[in-house]
């Protein structure tokens, strides 16, 4: 029983179209997420999924990738990723191959083959899932909610440090989010609970500057002055 890889990658991008094969220092966008997903030694099986010819064409490019054909029912605004992953977990031939199963998603094509390999090293029979997670940048516990009529300020935290002054950030237990570097997990379990985030979940931590999440042209230009300015090293 092997170890499967997801790229997913949807051609209907309303924020920025075409974004997922868009040039960034002159390779494709998915590129990065699947020359990492290859090099990292972690997966017998590389697949990219997609309802876009010209996005499985461009995919194609690379050696030892499986391209597969996303039904256009799974390609719909409406449908959230994990539906498309758990669709390829229930067919037969996955079933059948592959003991665990990973979502990489293209939008995140900074996390380093280390990343990958410190993730999953970290999926033991001890829990069911594991998931790259980046630190906020500011404390959430400062958050706040702004009253829909009035504007008026609803806290989140209470009591809120703005408000005692406790306003120090070093001072703050540190909050994480989801990345989407990766999600991996047992495939029966993902079978079993269709969600990554459910039953015992790790989190594996990877710096921010790791962690650009591409959903618009500023993150785009962000993204590549991060790489002209050569702050990250997609080699570590």
């Amino acid at each position: 029983m092997g170890n499967l890889a997801i790229v997913p990658a949807r051609g209907g991008s309303k924020r920025l179209p075409g974004k997922n094969i868009r040039l960034l220092a002159g390779k494709p966008l998915i590129y990065y997420t699947l020359e990492a997903a290859l090099k990292s030694g972690c997966f017998d099986t590389v697949m990219f999924s997609s309802d876009s010819d010209e996005y499985l064409k461009v995919a194609g490019e690379l050696e030892r990738v499986t391209l597969d054909k996303r039904p256009s029912t799974l390609a719909l605004d409406t449908i959230k990723v994990i539906d498309a992953v758990c669709e390829i977990a229930e067919r037969e031939e996955i079933r059948s191959k592959f003991k665990t199963i990973s979502l990489l998603l293209p939008t995140c094509p900074f996390r380093r083959i280390s990343d990958i390999r410190k993730g999953f090293k970290m999926l033991n029979k001890n829990v069911d899932s594991v998931v790259s997670v980046t630190e906020f940048d500011f404390p959430i516990t400062m958050s706040m909610n702004l009253k829909e009529e009035s504007s008026n300020i609803d806290f989140v935290f209470n009591p809120s440090p703005l408000v005692t002054g406790n306003t120090r950030s070093q001072d703050h237990k540190p909050y994480y989010r989801p990345n989407g570097g990766f999600y991996m997990g047992w495939a029966d379990s993902l079978r079993k609970r269709g969600n990554y985030f459910r039953g015992k979940v790790r989190g594996c931590v990877i710096p921010n500057e790791y962690s650009v999440d591409i959903d618009t042209d500023l993150d785009f230009k962000y993204a590549e002055f991060l790489l002209d300015e050569k702050i990250i090293n997609l080699n570590g």
